[in-house]
């Protein structure tokens, strides 16, 4: 059991080499843009296959420095929730 955990921690996710949520960002948004682009401006859509190579060799560079880069966005996630505090007080507090 405490294998498990220490294996999760010491080795996140990945998607082709790159941090899982960064790379899986990286393809939601430039698929949808590539296929209107093909569809409405008849593109060619070797510029897109570059651009996604290039951005995902970014984000395998940039993971390869901070392997946890998909646990700290989604840490980031978690603390711009809005909390409402019994007093008011500048900022988020995270205790009732």
């Amino acid at each position: 059991m405490r294998e498990d955990i220490l294996k999760a921690v010491a080795q996140p996710p990945k998607f082709l080499f790159a941090p899982f949520v960064p790379a899986l960002v990286n393809l939601g948004i430039q698929f949808p843009v590539l296929f209107i682009a093909i569809g409405v401006a008849n593109m060619n859509p070797l510029f897109f296959i570059f651009s996604i190579l290039l951005s995902h060799a970014a984000i395998t560079a940039y993971g390869i420095k901070e392997p946890h880069m998909s646990t700290m966005l989604q840490a980031y996630g978690q603390t711009r929730k809005v909390s409402k505090n019994l007093y008011s007080v500048k900022g988020n507090k995270f205790a009732p």
